[in-house]
C-alpha cells in the first residue's frame, strides 16, 4: 500500500494505474475514490469553487521549478 494522505492508500502495483483510493483504519477498509484524481477532487475541492484543469501550483523553491514542466 502506498500512503496518500492520513489513512488513505493506493494499492501498489508496478506498471498499473487506475486503482481505487482506499481508507484503511484498523480492520475497516472502504474506498474513497475511483482513482487518485477522483479522490483528490472529492477530498480537497471546496464546495462552490470549481476545479480548473489548467491550474498548476507555483513552485515553492525556485531551484525545483526547473524540474516542473
Amino acid at each position: 500500500m502506498i500512503p496518500v494522505y492520513a489513512h488513505r492508500y493506493l494499492p501498489a502495483g508496478r506498471g498499473s494505474y487506475g486503482h481505487l483510493v482506499l481508507s484503511i483504519y484498523q480492520t475497516d477498509s472502504i474506498f474513497y475514490g475511483t482513482d487518485l484524481a477522483n479522490y483528490i477532487d472529492h477530498e480537497f475541492t471546496v464546495p462552490g469553487m470549481p476545479f480548473s484543469p489548467d491550474w498548476s501550483p507555483p513552485p515553492m523553491v525556485s531551484f525545483w521549478s526547473e524540474f516542473l514542466s
